[in-house]
């Protein structure tokens, strides 16, 4: 699916020390949280509030969301948008977003889905391989279905992990097994990677990208680097309350940071 992109002003992006000759980690801040960032819009379940533990957007607040996208003239960006254009160290386009959600649930192939198409938004599923199938999950065919039709799948590790818990030894399943796993049953490569609860580590960074993954995901987490990580990048968390106009302007801002809360990495 082609992304929505217009002809909007752009802000300079900090290039990655990673790329750009490497700093010392132990030299390096957590960052300025002033700065301009691209809001990434990270969601869970959309629908029936049927999980009370699951943040859950309803359908309606969802289409609002969308169609306030629309109306404002956000260019949402697909996920190998956003990598082309970090990897090329080329400025962040301003009004602009890009659209993910973490578990793989059920209602974001039947209800998200649709909805996004109707629209013409790209979007990522990130999936676990270990609850696929379960009950308000998505299924295999789903998930199948879903890459073939333009919704880019991305892995969310093999167990739901949270990272800073899970010993270097089983980095490799929850990384690398599980993003192969998700290949071999799509047919197709899987580039990105979302850190369940948002927590990582620098070793499994450090595994993410000897995985070949694009880009890695978070949530309200500082990066171990200063300026842009592309193997941390920050989200910001949309629920059924944003519906509106001044909640979603001040999260879409680009600035959202300077209202909330950046944790440390684990």
């Amino acid at each position: 699916m082609p992304d929505t992109a217009l002809p909007l002003p752009h802000v300079t992006v900090e290039p990655n020390p990673e790329i750009a000759g490497g700093r010392s980690p132990a030299a390096a801040s957590f960052g300025s949280r002033f700065g301009y960032y691209l809001p990434i819009l990270g969601y869970h379940s959309v629908g029936q509030n049927l999980w009370h533990h699951v943040p859950t957007v309803s359908a309606a607040a969802f289409e609002w969301q969308l169609a306030f996208l629309k109306k404002t003239r956000h260019s949402v960006l697909s996920p190998n948008a956003l990598a082309d254009l970090l990897e090329a160290g080329r400025d962040w386009p301003r009004n602009a977003t890009a659209i993910t959600f973490d578990d793989g649930y059920e209602d974001n192939w039947t209800v998200a889905w649709p909805l996004l198409k109707d629209h013409g938004f790209p979007a990522i599923v990130f999936i676990t391989p270990s609850e696929i199938g379960l009950p308000g999950f998505m299924n295999w065919d789903q998930v199948r279905a879903a890459a073939e039709q333009g919704l880019t799948i991305g892995c969310h590790t093999m167990n739901h992990s949270y990272l800073p818990s899970v010993p270097d030894e089983r980095l490799h399943q929850e990384l690398v097994e599980s993003k192969t796993t998700i290949e071999r049953e799509i047919g197709r490569p899987v580039d990105f990677l979302s850190y369940p609860i948002g927590g990582f580590t620098q070793a499994a960074q450090d595994v993410a990208k000897r995985a070949n993954y694009r880009l890695a995901f978070t949530t309200n987490r500082r990066s171990f680097w200063p300026g842009v990580d592309r193997w941390a990048l920050r989200r910001v968390k949309i629920t059924d309350k944003d519906r509106y106009d001044l909640t979603l302007r001040v999260k879409l801002s680009g600035y959202y940071d300077c209202f909330r809360q950046l944790r440390k990495p684990s």
